[in-house]
Formats: structure tokens, sequence, C-alpha cells
């Protein structure tokens, strides 16, 4: 079947997942973002380092659409370069790292995330204790918007509804008090993830963004 040619208010892209890595603050970072509506595929980058401090710990994800992840490269992981996997869409997340202490070793991934054509699109993130009972679950609305819209900030849902469900798992021991076992969880690690930093500097460049062009739509308005 012959395949139709780009909508013309959305060329194609391309960069490259190494130059991009070096300058994200995130993990899961559209390499497109702009093109987060309905339709659209999301390629997202990952980077994890081992390190003699490096925790990730662990969460759970699931998501009504399907994710297809790409590694790059690796070295000491547990998925080899090139390897291909299409995610269950309900899947646990961590480093994927064999020694996450081993300074030498890494995991450069591209997970890619197709938005719903129609209807709505939810994902979760939770927690869970190593008894398997569920600790703490944040559900959220990730329907994407209907239309490309290029001068509009449009943050990734995911990367501040995974920092908020972090954030409040964190702050309340009792959600991280396992209510079959009893055992007290530590915090999980936040920032190794780059989700809370990525959402406060979106925000405020988007707010720089209105700062300057507010005065140039007063302008025109004039």
């Amino acid at each position: 079947m012959p395949i139709p040619k780009p909508s013309p208010d959305r060329p194609p892209l391309r960069t490259s997942v190494f130059e991009f890595m070096q300058y994200s603050n995130t993990s899961l970072a559209p390499l497109f973002p702009s093109y987060v509506e309905r339709g659209a595929i999301v390629p997202c980058a990952t980077l994890f380092m081992g390190g003699k401090d490096a925790e990730y710990g662990h969460f759970f994800h699931e998501n009504t659409e399907e994710e297809v992840g790409l590694v790059i490269a690796d070295q000491g992981a547990l998925k080899g370069t090139g390897t291909i996997m299409v995610a269950p869409q309900l899947h646990g997340v961590n480093c994927f790292l064999k020694d996450p202490k081993d300074p030498e070793s890494f995991l450069l991934i591209v997970i890619t995330q197709r938005q719903s054509d129609e209807g709505a699109q939810s994902e979760r993130v939770f927690f869970r204790c190593g008894c398997n009972n569920v600790l703490f679950e944040h559900s959220f609305d990730a329907t994407p918007v209907d239309t490309f819209q290029p001068d509009v900030d449009k943050i990734f849902t995911s990367t501040p509804q995974s920092a908020a469900a972090a954030e409040a798992f964190n702050a309340d021991v009792a959600l991280r008090t396992c209510s079959r076992c009893g055992k007290v969880h530590e915090p999980f690690p936040l920032g190794a993830w780059g989700w809370s930093q990525h959402t406060s500097q979106y925000r405020a460049v988007a707010r720089a963004r209105a700062a300057l062009t507010a005065p140039q739509a007063e302008s025109v308005a004039r």
C-alpha cells in the first residue's frame, strides 16, 4: 500500500539522539516535543548511567497505548544494542543495568509511544512492595490534543504526572508503608529520573516565551 505524504503542518524531522541526550535534563525526553497531538508518533530518549552512588529504584507504568523500545547503545545493560521491545501495556520500569554501581555501564534507549487516534487515553504510575502489594498509584488522563499547534507550549503529559506521583509517594510515609507486610519503603529516587527538574524548567521557559511574545501581540492589536 502506498504511504501517504506527511501533513504539510507536520513535516518530518530528524535529530541525532546522541547529541540530543548530551543536553537533556530528564528521562523519557521527546526528541520532537512539538509533535504530541492525536495520531502523533512520539519517540522519547532515556539515558541511564551507572555510578557508585547510582540509584534508580523501580516503579510500574500502565498505558492504554503500546510503547516500543529500541536500545541505541549499551554497556552492561540487560538488553543489548539493537534490541527492539514491545512493552506490555502494564510494565515494570527500572534502569535495566546489570550493575548500576558500575561507572562504565550505560543504556541509551528510545521509547516510542503512539498517541491515540481517537477516544480517551490514560496512564497510571504506581509503586509496589516486595510482597507485591500496591503501595500507591497515580492515574491520569493522557488524552492528546486534537490538532497540531506549532506555537503552543505543550509538555509531554507523562513527565509532570510521573513527577507528581513520585513526589506524593515520597512526601507521605504512610503511602510508603505496606498495608500487607508493614515494610516501610525508602523514598523513590526521583532526582535520578529528572522529571521534576524538567517540569519546572519547561514551565519557566513557557513563561519566558509568553513574556517575550506578549508585547508583540499587544503591538499588533494596536
